[in-house]
């Protein structure tokens, strides 16, 4: 399956194409993704990985319609953002976006496959201690996580981020 990794960064997804606006990294694609359309087919991708990259975007709604355009019918976004309870959703230069867990319900196109309120973030190495603090904040908060976002968020110091994976209806 073909993958694409937007905004990779230092962190590159073996047998993806890897792409970011910062040439330093050396992706495989130089783009900014605020620069439409995007420079693939349609219905290029069956995979698309965006991992804390849409936060940044100026309008990431725009964004989403050029994943739709470019990845396949059924085929796979995955899509890691800021919390807006996070202190890293306001306290990080460069980011413009700031995510609930029901945002993406709202765009069409897309089916939601999974979405899921991370205490820590998920897709990096951390240690076992942090793993289990992140397993018993995240368990309750996804039984309900209207109450959680609505409630039970600001008591716990926020939630690092929001997970989702959706699948393309064409």
């Amino acid at each position: 399956m073909k993958t694409l990794n937007i905004g990779c960064g230092p962190r590159k997804t073996p047998g993806a194409i890897n792409l970011d606006i910062n040439p330093d990294y050396k992706p495989d694609v130089v783009w900014n993704l605020n620069r439409f359309p995007y420079p693939f087919r349609k219905d290029e991708f069956g995979r698309v990985i965006a991992n804390h990259v849409i936060e940044h975007l100026d309008d990431w709604p725009r964004c989403m319609q050029e994943l739709h355009r470019i990845t396949k019918n059924r085929g796979i976004i995955e899509i890691r953002v800021p919390h807006f309870s996070s202190h890293d959703a306001y306290g990080t230069i460069g980011h413009k976006n700031f995510f609930s867990t029901g945002i993406f319900r709202q765009i069409p196109g897309f089916k939601i496959i999974k979405t899921r309120l991370n205490y820590f973030l998920t897709n990096y190495k951390m240690p076992a201690y942090k793993r289990i603090i992140s397993a018993i904040y995240s368990f309750p908060a996804n039984l309900s996580r209207i109450a959680c976002e609505r409630f039970w968020c600001y008591y716990v110091g926020g939630f690092a981020e929001v997970y989702v994976e959706m699948e393309v209806i064409k």
